[in-house]
């Protein structure tokens, strides 16, 4: 069990990531909507999936319903997250694990064949080399027909962070349901965060961990996130 003082950290990051996710300031809905899409139309099931940085799962659930999912393995740092999901999950009617630990250590470990490999806004805290290695990895895991699927900031060729992270600042007017201190404590951490890779960046990735195909699937309207899939 958590201390206190961890408990209460927890659950105020909680709280203002939930208002965040519910205000669809990120465009989670459209993110995941493309998720079901992709699971419904091209994964060759049942299949195994693997939610990575898989937080309460809630919208990974809604996005698995009317799926073949076969198998469900969901990785994330925080413990108090994976005491959340127990329900979403319930009713994917499969075989469902839960795995505490960072992800890239979790995955540099891995030994199991997956068909489903699935992470959102996570990778982007990686820096170039680290996100390649972990995408080096995932192609090993997938097999021959296997399907990685990501949703991670992402700037337009020829822009630096820098002005990803201006663009990203100019937000502020249109989150109005956030507090100044929520506002500020957002910031900060994407600014300490995060480190978007260009779209041919991306592209370029992809290619060198091995995945034969790279499609774009969604471009955020605000531009600072985009959705993949590679393809074995």
């Amino acid at each position: 069990m958590l201390e206190e003082p961890s408990l209460a950290l927890f659950q105020r990051h909680w709280k203002l990531y939930r208002k965040v996710v519910d205000n669809n300031y990120l465009f989670h809905r459209e993110a995941y909507a493309q998720l079901h899409r992709i699971l419904v139309e091209e994964a060759v099931g049942p299949f195994r999936f693997l939610d990575i940085a898989c937080g309460d799962a809630r919208a990974t659930a809604g996005a698995l319903k009317g799926t073949r999912v076969a198998h469900y393995h969901g990785i994330d740092l925080s413990q108090a997250a994976l005491d959340l999901p127990a329900n979403a999950l319930a009713a994917l009617r499969c075989p469902i694990k839960l795995e505490q630990g960072d992800f890239v250590e979790a995955l540099r470990a891995w030994s199991q064949p997956v068909d489903v490999a699935w992470i959102g806004l996570s990778l982007h805290h990686l820096m170039t080399p680290t996100k390649l290695t972990l995408m080096h990895k995932i192609r090993s895991m997938i097999g021959e027909h296997g399907l990685f699927l990501i949703y991670e900031d992402a700037n337009p060729d020829g822009e630096d962070r820098a002005a990803w992270l201006r663009r990203h600042d100019r937000q502020k007017p249109s989150w109005t349901a956030l507090t100044l201190e929520e506002w500020e404590s957002i910031t900060a951490h994407v600014h300490a965060a995060d480190f978007p890779e260009t779209t041919s960046q991306w592209h370029s990735l992809g290619r060198e961990a091995g995945f034969s195909q790279v499609r774009q699937l969604f471009v955020a309207p605000s531009n600072l996130f985009r959705m993949y899939c590679f393809r074995a």
